[in-house]
């Protein structure tokens, strides 16, 4: 649910990319503003998804709006309220959302709120205190340039997890599912998120002209690696990673890539940043020469801003 005109723009970013599997797409979106022009325009969401409300704390009418959401036919694992800090009417109306969907489903809430660090540091960070209060999950995103192309990319992956494609016939080979995700999330704290990307060479080029390279041990192992490293230094806000509970990876793209020397790899590296964090790590295999792995720490209880 895109929660005013930031969170609107966002959801509706996820409306038009968001992650299929056998056709079926893994978001149902919807949103609500109190501006009906950038309600208008929004191009991946149906007409009939998009909801005008005047005043973010008139309760009557967003439970009117969450209620007329759960009697779809439609099944939902969770809900995700996407807000921005920075906006009052986006960040009350997220809180009023998350009471109203309380009372209707036990699945998990998450909320996705983007920031602008700048002004009020301490109102900012009573904000994020208080709407992690309303959700029991909250995913943090510092404002930058291509930040809807950042989340999207995240929740694709993240939401992936344990899909089967039917037409693929393929699953991961270290297997995790959505409970894997939730309960690396439901931590005490916030959560953020890093993503990292390959194009790997055509198989072709690779079989005639790097066949000697990719058959020197450790050569994907290495990129697996350097991945996860480049996913860490571009989390979605700053944190120290010492006060994290947990820390999830998942790697996406041509199963020949994805190694368990990779993997546990990596696991070395998160082990050496805080040997007490709890790991958890899975794999979307899928043939395709995009190549990608989502880094996802959680329980953070110190930011860095």
């Amino acid at each position: 649910m895109g929660s005013g005109t930031r969170g609107s723009l966002i959801a509706d970013w996820i409306a038009k990319k968001g992650a299929r599997v056998n056709r079926v797409k893994l978001f149902k979106c919807y949103a609500i503003a109190n501006e009906i022009e950038v309600l208008t325009n929004l191009k991946g969401i149906p007409e009939k998804d998009r909801f005008h409300i005047a005043v973010p704390r008139a309760g009557a009418d967003v439970g009117g709006i969450v209620n007329s959401i759960m009697e779809k036919p439609e099944i939902f694992e969770g809900s995700l309220i996407i807000s921005t800090l920075n906006d009052d009417f986006s960040y009350f109306l997220g809180m009023e959302l998350a009471e109203k969907i309380r009372e209707c489903m036990e699945d998990p809430i998450i909320g996705l709120t983007t920031l602008t660090i700048g002004g009020e540091i301490a109102e900012i960070r009573r904000r994020i205190k208080e709407f992690r209060r309303k959700v029991d999950i909250l995913v943090l995103f510092q404002e930058d340039e291509n930040i809807e192309e950042k989340i999207v990319k995240s929740m694709n992956l993240i939401s992936l997890v344990g899909e089967v494609d039917i037409k693929k016939g393929r699953t991961g080979e270290v297997v995790v599912d959505t409970s894997d995700v939730f309960n690396s999330l439901m931590k005490s704290g916030i959560s953020a998120i890093g993503y990292a990307s390959r194009k790997l060479p055509h198989p072709v080029l690779k079989r005639l002209f790097m066949r000697k390279k990719y058959h020197i041990k450790g050569v994907r192992a290495q990129r697996m690696v350097d991945m996860l490293k480049e996913a860490h230094e571009n989390l979605s806000i700053g944190i120290d990673e010492k006060s994290a509970k947990s820390a999830l990876f998942v790697f996406s793209g041509d199963p020949e890539e994805i190694t368990m020397d990779g993997i546990f790899s990596c696991i070395s590296i998160l082990e050496s940043l805080s040997p007490e964090m709890e790991i958890r790590y899975g794999d979307y295999p899928c043939k395709t020469r995009d190549f990608s792995v989502v880094l996802l720490y959680s329980g953070v209880t110190r930011l860095r801003f």
